[in-house]
């Protein structure tokens, strides 16, 4: 526990998150907190979908101590990161790992490249993230060790998870269905006890939406994602043309990304022990999968503008970037970007062999245990809606955790052989290397919006208003979008924008003249090293 806050402390020193602004979506989120001190009740903006609860009363009170900041937000954040990670810790302990391999399994967790931003903004899925590890921890206990205890305190938490993230839900919903598994005899307290944590947790979720309708509203993101499942799933069934690749490159993609966060943990733990042929077939299947993606230039970031971005920790979100791609951002493959192909490959494996042991373990009934349906049922809740519609990168975080012990149940670790070996020391220079590189890049983004703010109060002082200011999505979004979020005016960025005398950009724009650059104090050559504030010099 020592050396997994030591790392994140380390994390910090290089991550340098200081600085009053917001980042991606957490300017919608801190409006909330912002609205609970001034109007007393809990609102939430129209730019959302999450429930939000636990984190605008987090919120709202850190600003009523320390007032509002989203330094002080971004603080709190970081503290329930660090939670997060212990919970996580204890999750590996709960499914029986050693404390050396649960310190491991946490710090895979910690190098997915999205961790080192999603604990330093005031986005909202660490929130979330925390009541689903802990209440999974406590369900998972119950299904070894029936305790009527611990199976309230769990349905407690995932009701206080589903207040902040609907997607939690899937937590009570997998315990419900690796109850009824490993149950021989269908008794109403069987039954009872199955389905009563999914039942509070959808109550939950039925009077908080009731509140919020009688209140302040239920907001337009929250009706277009509730309703849009459904929408791609009949789609799906129509046989939509194009529906079918859809989910195919959503499939592939999400697979893409998944192998390359568990690959060192794949490694690190080992193959399934067998026979020599297994082995040579699954090194053969990697080495090809390897070239291949090398010939076609399959390489991650597999989504564009997404957290994880082929020029760093993103996205880039402003006038020349996104969408306009004018600026000249350094997104060449390099050495990085290849060798990740090449690390992916080896998870892609490894998650095809552990989805044919899963199935077999499933078709044979009994071979598998309450426990192992559980966590595969948490992972196919959780991504089938997202590969039928789409997702964020960062979304996949939620599905480490629990792919980490069902490879470790399906394969226990052979003690006879040594634990660090060439290939396990490998897989903890390349965490170690990930853990470097993405608090780096989440460096460098904070660097640029440092810059960008910068500029924006350098162009409030010359009179700019955000009116008459593009100062990216984040700018426009936290100071318009509640009074002009029906509003688009042609020709504008569409974050808000009414008019753009005034610009901040990575580069220079033709019809602007340049006022001031403002540097980026950056580590990588891939980050753009300076900041412009520009003034329109022509007449739409």
């Amino acid at each position: 526990m020592a050396i997994l806050l030591l790392i994140q402390l380390l994390m910090l020193v290089i991550i340098q998150p200081a600085g009053n602004f917001p980042l991606n979506d957490d300017w919608a989120y801190a409006h909330s907190a912002q609205w609970l001190l001034t109007e007393g009740r809990v609102r939430l903006s129209d730019w959302i979908s999450p429930n939000l609860l636990p984190q605008t009363l987090l919120g709202g009170g850190v600003s009523w101590l320390f007032g509002f900041s989203f330094e002080h937000l971004r603080y709190l954040t970081l503290i329930v990161s660090i939670l997060t990670s212990f919970s996580a810790f204890y999750w590996y302990r709960s499914v029986k790992l050693l404390p050396a391999q649960s310190l491991v399994a946490s710090l895979v967790l910690l190098a997915v490249p999205c961790w080192s931003v999603l604990a330093n903004s005031y986005m909202s899925d660490m929130y979330g993230f925390i009541f689903a590890i802990i209440g999974a921890t406590f369900f998972y206990r119950a299904l070894e060790h029936y305790s009527p205890k611990w199976i309230f305190v769990a349905a407690v938490i995932v009701c206080i998870g589903v207040l902040q993230r609907q997607v939690v839900l899937v937590i009570p919903f997998a315990f419900m269905v690796g109850w009824y598994w490993q149950q021989r005899r269908w008794r109403v307290n069987v039954v009872f006890v199955g389905i009563m944590p999914l039942i509070l947790a959808m109550l939950t979720q039925y009077v908080y939406q009731q509140y919020l309708a009688i209140g302040s509203g239920i907001t337009s993101a929250q009706e277009h994602y509730n309703s849009r499942f459904l929408l791609f799933f009949f789609k799906l069934l129509r046989g939509e043309e194009g529906m079918t690749q859809h989910v195919a490159s959503n499939f592939l993609v999400m697979t893409g990304y998944l192998g390359l966060f568990m690959a060192p943990w794949f490694v690190w733990w080992g193959i399934p022990s067998g026979s020599r042929n297994r082995l040579v077939a699954c090194l053969l299947a990697v080495a090809l999968l390897g070239t291949f993606t090398l010939i076609v230039g399959w390489y991650p970031p597999y989504f564009e503008n997404n957290t994880i971005d082929a020029a760093g920790i993103g996205p880039f979100t402003l006038y020349d970037a996104l969408p306009r791609e004018l600026a000249a951002l350094e997104r060449q493959p390099g050495f990085i970007w290849p060798l990740a192909a090449v690390v992916a490959s080896i998870g892609i494996v490894a998650i095809v062999i552990l989805a044919a042991a899963s199935v077999k373990r499933v078709v044979q009934f009994r071979a598998a245990d309450g426990q192992i349906v559980f966590l595969l049922t948490v992972i196919v809740s959780y991504a089938t809606p997202f590969l039928i519609t789409d997702f964020f990168d960062r979304y996949l975080l939620f599905l480490v955790p629990f792919l980490i012990p069902l490879w470790s149940k399906l394969w226990p670790q052979d003690r006879t052989k040594r634990l660090f070996g060439i290939l396990g020391y490998g897989a903890l220079s390349w965490i170690a290397t990930v853990l470097i590189i993405s608090s780096m890049a989440t460096h460098d983004y904070f660097a640029w919006n440092q810059a960008r703010w910068e500029a924006i109060r350098f162009a409030e002082d010359l009179g700019a208003t955000p009116e008459t200011l593009d100062g990216g999505f984040e700018y426009n979004g936290f100071y318009r979008f509640e009074e002009s979020k029906d509003e688009r005016t042609p020709g504008k960025s569409f974050w808000w924008v009414l008019d753009d005398e005034y610009i901040v950009t990575f580069s220079q724009v033709p019809g602007y003249r340049l006022i001031k650059r403002f540097p980026v104090n950056r580590y990588s050559g891939r980050t753009p090293p300076q900041i412009f504030l520009l003034h329109r010099s022509t007449t739409d």
